[in-house]
């Protein structure tokens, strides 16, 4: 608990009212640090411009304590006010966040402050924004961007992650959790990306590791290894941000190549027959559910590799189930699949074509549960 400040000085700064052709008052937003001289109840602050759309207010600053503080809310007063004392007592204090608004949700700043002990007995209090280092939860994203990139990377339909300057993985997209095969977004979330290499694949782990280091972005194409031990081709981008000294970190981006294929399986995954997708100008394999995977022991690297006449199925047979989709016969053909485990055995399957408008179509090709 922190000792209440002296209430005579509390009364006058919450009293005060902000003129507009007053001294200067202190800001938040924009607060880069700030000196207190208990003694003779004065404040001195830098603020930057960066937070005002006009640009204004920049600069070195000082007023009387109670003057500065008078255009925060009370509740704010009383927190800066408190801090203050602490640190006089103690040498250090925080961080502990001020200028929260508990209704609206706005976030304010977290501040660190400390004693300095002048040569002829005065004490100053100094006082700079803070973000808490690496351990517990790790290192936080600035407060006011982090709600907003939450809502972004959480909301959107693709694969995003974003890590922090520590390497810590903040926030996730459903995408990133269904391509990387993340049943438990929370052995991922908060966690260093550096201690989970089996849970987000070995690849992606080294790849935001460089980036931090490197203070530098990376994008290309290349190919992924999976949690599971499978591997993905995809089309990257790793965007390397800072925003201040001890903030900033890595927002990932990707697609994989042949980018269909994760449409094609979140809608085909809850169905419980077997079902690919085939590209039929290259006969590779763009997409199979979770039944397909499992049925004909499937693997991501597989389908990219090879086409479904080298794995799958013969030539003739392929040419006999696309033949039955030209001519939209819905009745399903028998024909011999070979699984990839090295086993063979009949199967009914039934072949249509969708896209149609495309050259070439897709087709799908279901076989019975």
């Amino acid at each position: 608990m922190m000792p209440e400040p002296d209430q005579k000085l509390l009364q006058t700064a919450a009293s005060a009212v902000p003129d507009a052709h007053a001294g200067p008052h202190l800001s938040l937003s924009g607060l880069w640090f700030l000196i207190a001289d208990p003694s003779a109840k004065r404040l001195m602050w830098l603020e930057t411009a960066t937070a005002q759309i006009e640009g204004k207010g920049a600069g070195l600053k000082q007023a009387a304590l109670s003057e500065a503080l008078s255009a925060l809310a009370p509740q704010t007063q009383k927190n800066l006010l408190n801090l203050f004392n602490t640190v006089i007592r103690k040498g250090k204090c925080g961080p502990i966040d001020v200028g929260t608004d508990a209704e609206s949700g706005i976030a304010g700043i977290s501040l660190t402050g400390w004693r300095y002990d002048a040569g002829d007995g005065r004490q100053f209090v100094i006082c700079h924004p803070s973000t808490v280092a690496a351990g517990g939860e790790g290192g936080h994203v600035v407060r006011g961007l982090a709600p907003i990139l939450k809502h972004f990377v959480e909301n959107s339909g693709k694969i995003v992650m974003t890590a922090d300057n520590f390497g810590y993985v903040r926030y996730a997209s459903p995408g990133f959790f269904h391509a990387f095969g993340i049943d438990d977004p929370a052995l991922c979330i908060g966690r260093n990306i550096a201690h989970i290499p089996k849970r987000v694949g070995k690849t992606l782990a080294a790849l935001i590791q460089t980036v931090l280091a490197r203070s530098s972005s990376a994008s290309g194409k290349g190919r992924f290894k999976m949690p599971n031990g499978d591997t993905m081709v995809m089309h990257y981008s790793a965007l390397f941000f800072r925003l201040s000294e001890t903030a900033g970190g890595v927002v990932f981006t990707a697609e994989p190549d042949g980018h269909s294929e994760a449409d094609f399986t979140r809608i085909f995954d809850v169905l419980t027959s077997p079902v690919i997708v085939v590209d039929t100008k290259t006969r590779k394999m763009l997409a199979a559910n979770k039944a397909a995977r499992k049925a004909f022991q499937l693997t991501q690297q597989s389908m990219d590799e090879h086409p479904i006449t080298e794995t799958l199925l013969h030539p003739k047979s392929y040419g006999l189930l696309l033949e039955a989709a030209k001519k939209a016969n819905n009745i399903p053909i028998a024909v011999v699949v070979n699984s990839l485990d090295g086993s063979s055995r009949n199967k009914r399957i039934r072949a249509i074509f969708i896209d149609n408008d495309e050259d070439p179509p897709h087709l799908v090709l279901e076989s019975r549960a």
